[in-house]
């Protein structure tokens, strides 16, 4: 059975989650607390690509 890929738990991160996995990377995960307007996790889909913190 396939799974259908899921975004990353980050609200503010249009990636999509590795299987099994809740975020992305490990900066999605790091901030999972706080609150981020701009997601900065630095991959090339995501909408925010690009940025640095």
């Amino acid at each position: 059975m396939v799974s259908t890929p899921k975004k990353c738990a980050n609200p503010a991160c249009t990636c999509t989650a590795p299987e099994k996995e809740k975020y992305c990377s490990a900066h999605c995960e790091g901030i999972a607390e706080k609150i981020e307007i701009v997601c900065t996790c630095g991959h090339d889909g995501c909408t925010h690509a690009g940025m640095k913190a």
